[in-house]
């Protein structure tokens, strides 16, 4: 039970880690600082450490033949460390809730951004779309583009 607690309260840590830098990653990118890469390279080895505590755990739930550790929980004895290592469950649970809330967030952002990044050399380059916005963007017309067009 020792093994297992330790792996959750690793897993909580570093979900919990996560979430801050989604969080901070999200205000980086929505606000336009230069904060975006220093995040990203604090994330990076949390995300490798997250992988490294996963496939632990994976051998240990193997080991102890059983598929999830709230399997493994329950076919515990009651005592002291059944009650921590439920309550430390419960804990991963919600923080990997909250993380994946977080990441879908975060690359809602980053479509945003892509988009306006898209948008904004389409106008400096003047490509032009079909009248229906349907066909795909031409470039190298002779026509006459306008970004406001009072004829419309």
């Amino acid at each position: 039970m020792d093994e297992a607690i330790k792996l959750l309260r690793e897993q909580a840590v570093l979900c919990s880690r996560l979430t801050e830098l989604l969080d901070k990653l999200t205000d980086s990118l929505k606000n336009f600082t230069h904060d975006t890469s220093g995040i990203v390279q604090q994330i990076d080895p949390l995300v490798a450490d997250l992988s490294k505590n996963s496939t632990r755990t994976q051998d240990f739930l193997k080991a102890a033949n059983f598929n999830t550790f709230g399997e493994f929980i329950n076919a515990a004895d009651d005592g002291v460390q059944k009650d921590v290592a439920g309550r430390l469950l419960k804990q991963v649970v919600n923080l990997q809730e909250k993380l994946a809330g977080k990441m879908k967030i975060a690359a809602g952002v980053l479509v945003n951004g892509a988009n306006f990044v898209n948008f904004n050399l389409n106008v400096l380059s003047q490509t032009s779309a079909s009248p229906t916005y349907g066909a795909e963007a031409q470039t190298a017309t002779n026509a006459n583009r306008r970004i406001f067009d009072a004829n419309v």
